[in-house]
């Protein structure tokens, strides 16, 4: 057993103790024999001796079982938080994928209107281009004439 479960209780403590606190040591589930233990007058020191050792190994169990019900306890809110964080991370999950759709649209949207603006560039060049040629051919016609 754990050094933390162990105490050591003085047979004086054992004694005194009220009927009240045996009660609520033994969590209501004593069995006749040790209403018989508890309720009869000791008259030997063998007696005392069991009756305290008793008393020991049922606080031992006491303690024991309390902290197995805090270990199931913290156990138990271990997997809420657990499915919190499962939770939180489907949402972050989801939303990652959300982004990256909506950025590669973004990206694509944006290149579009690159080659939109280039088309357009290419396309005035190519007009001016071909203005001035057709003027420069006009005028060299009509000077030759």
């Amino acid at each position: 057993m754990p050094p933390k479960f162990r105490r050591s209780m003085s047979r004086d403590d054992l004694r005194n103790a009220e009927d009240v606190e045996k009660e609520s040591l033994l969590d209501h589930d004593s069995e006749p024999d040790e209403d018989m233990l508890f309720n009869r007058p000791s008259t030997s020191i063998a007696e005392v001796h069991t009756n305290s050792r008793i008393h020991s190994v049922k606080i031992q169990i006491q303690e024991v079982t309390d902290a197995m019900r805090e270990n199931v306890k913290k156990v138990m809110e271990r997997g809420e938080k657990i499915e919190d964080l499962q939770e939180a991370s489907d949402r972050l999950s989801l939303a990652g994928n959300e982004f990256r759709e909506a950025a590669r649209r973004a990206h694509r949207k944006a290149w579009m209107q690159n080659v939109k603006s280039r088309i357009i560039v290419i396309g005035i060049t190519v007009t001016v281009v071909l203005c001035i040629v057709v003027l420069d051919i006009v005028v060299l016609y009509l000077v030759l004439r």
